[in-house]
């Protein structure tokens, strides 16, 4: 499903709600497209759990003498929800459009918004 539109972009503050770093906030890194899958960083100071991976030892890659390396997690995109930049909750994103002149002509452009407090988000 490489068509499929996502409700999360880059650099958007999510709440995680399942598994083992529920409850905690985070920030989107990147996003693989094919696997629905979102690679986070904790925010203001929490640490998410991150995943281990051992590495075997070789001269072409980063790590030469191998060992076990720590990396960013993963999640699932259906696992997280926007933080509201209002309250700080978590809130389902709705979608709108809005009219904007662009280099001269008027436009409908797509706006994200949160749901709780009907505030923009884009």
């Amino acid at each position: 499903m490489l068509g499929r539109k996502l409700h999360i972009k880059v650099g958007d503050k999510v709440f995680i709600t399942t598994g083992i770093n529920k409850g905690k906030k985070a920030e989107v890194i990147s996003i693989n497209r094919k696997s629905e899958r979102v690679t986070v960083r904790g925010l203001e100071g929490e640490s998410l759990a991150g995943i281990k991976k051992h590495v075997k030892p070789n001269a072409d890659r980063e790590n030469p003498e191998g060992g076990i390396i720590e990396k960013d997690p993963t999640i699932h995109i259906s696992n997280l929800m926007h933080i509201d930049p209002k309250s700080g909750e978590p809130t389902r994103i709705g979608t709108k459009r809005v009219e904007a002149t662009v280099s001269g002509k008027t436009k409908t452009l797509p706006v994200r918004f949160a749901v709780k407090s009907k505030e923009d988000i884009d």
